[in-house]
């Protein structure tokens, strides 16, 4: 008798191949959502996400959503002792304190009925494919498909990538569209036409309205290419204007938008304050958090001569002016100290499991999954390192990459 034995068999073509890594990146995400994530609190910053998709699904644009939800109570210090301030719930106070392309995204998705927080968390997980899809034809674009699929193989299971999705936080937004500015800047590197310098621009400056340190890559990016490119300098100039043209012009109605609410030239967010002066403080110069940053560095709360609660603009000059005489004041132990506490953080060299107990309080991550992390992060780093020796053997677009 004669047995037939069923043999699964892998999809032969590129694109069937990365189809299939992408689900499996789809269910490593789905398993961390219903395993870990979604018994989880949602951190300050993915609630804020998630209250802000609600309220811009219900036609209230860009509101800042705690106040709105939950109203406030500031004690301002006085001369004459402290002053209570209380804002009531249903303030709509105009916000910038993040781009919008993520609140508008799980927006269109809360217009449509997923206003729940497990539900937002389920479109977080599912917009977690696009990167790993956009990763695979980046890599084969550069040098093969073999090297596309183990890219796209990379992004599926690295969990320092997936983790994000499940806790609904922008950086899934944020590493799709860096991907996908990688990916356009090297067909920019292979072809510097007039229409590839506008692609470049629309993509860098969607990507810009994601997270906002990615606007600082579309300008390095172009000029770089068109550095190296054979060129009339006539023409690069040209393609350099295309591109920030095509940038500005995606970019403009939320810059319109920012200078028309505040008065004031406020473009792709308004927390830059907030940052420096959580960052630069006793706390993180001298203390325990050296090289991190601390929210009580932001105390007491921003407000008028008078004790008046001032708008977000406002408050973010008074916090930024704080955080920049804090610096001038400490600049050589930030030289010498902080900024290397920083940099070693942020390579996972610096007090790298007290760093990974931090973001498990602050975003709310597993600890486990943060050690899985930081294990591959230590077996991708000398990866990295080779795949852009050989990138820059070949003469290859490394700065694009990198």
């Amino acid at each position: 008798m004669n047995t037939v034995g069923t043999r699964i068999r892998l999809p032969e073509t590129f694109k069937g191949r990365l189809a299939a890594i992408t689900c499996l990146g789809l269910l490593v995400r789905l398993a961390h959502l219903v395993l870990i994530a979604a018994d989880n609190p949602l951190s300050g910053d993915a609630a804020a996400y998630h209250l802000a998709a609600n309220l811009f699904a219900d036609g209230l644009g860009f509101p800042e959503p705690f106040r709105y939800y939950f109203g406030a109570i500031d004690v301002i210090p006085m001369g004459t002792g402290d002053l209570v301030v209380e804002t009531s719930i249903g303030h709509l106070e105009p916000s910038a304190g993040h781009p919008p392309v993520w609140t508008t995204l799980l927006g269109a998705f809360a217009f449509l009925g997923f206003t729940s927080v497990l539900q937002q968390q389920v479109v977080s997980v599912v917009l977690g494919a696009p990167a790993i899809i956009l990763m695979g034809i980046l890599g084969r674009e550069v040098r093969s498909e073999r090297v596309g699929l183990l890219a796209a193989i990379a992004t599926a299971v690295y969990a320092f990538i997936w983790v994000n999705d499940g806790l609904m936080m922008a950086e899934t937004a944020a590493i799709a569209m860096a991907t996908a500015t990688m990916l356009v800047g090297v067909r920019f590197w292979k072809d510097p036409s007039r229409g590839a310098a506008v692609v470049l621009g629309l993509v860098g400056g969607l990507a810009a309205l994601t997270r906002a340190e990615l606007g600082l890559f579309l300008p390095v990016v172009a000029a770089a290419v068109l550095v190296r490119s054979p060129l009339p300098w006539r023409e690069k100039v040209l393609r350099y204007a295309c591109c920030g043209v095509a940038a500005m012009a995606i970019c403009m109605p939320w810059f319109a938008r920012n200078i028309a609410t505040y008065d004031a030239p406020v473009f792709l967010s308004n927390g830059i304050g907030t940052v420096l002066v959580q960052a630069n403080c006793d706390a993180t110069y001298y203390g325990s958090d050296l090289g991190y940053w601390q929210v009580s560095c932001g105390n007491p709360p921003p407000y008028g001569p008078e004790g008046q609660i001032l708008g977000e603009y406002e408050r973010d000059l008074v916090v930024r002016q704080r955080a920049s005489e804090y610096i001038s004041a400490n600049r050589s132990r930030l030289l010498s100290v902080v900024v290397p506490a920083r940099v070693g953080r942020m390579w996972g060299v610096y007090e790298p499991i007290g760093q990974l107990r931090r973001d498990v309080h602050v975003d709310r991550r597993s600890m486990s999954v943060s050690l899985l992390g930081l294990a591959q992060f230590a077996l991708l780093v000398p990866l990295a390192v080779a795949g852009m020796e050989v990138v820059r053997r070949r003469r290859g677009p490394l700065l694009v990459l990198a």
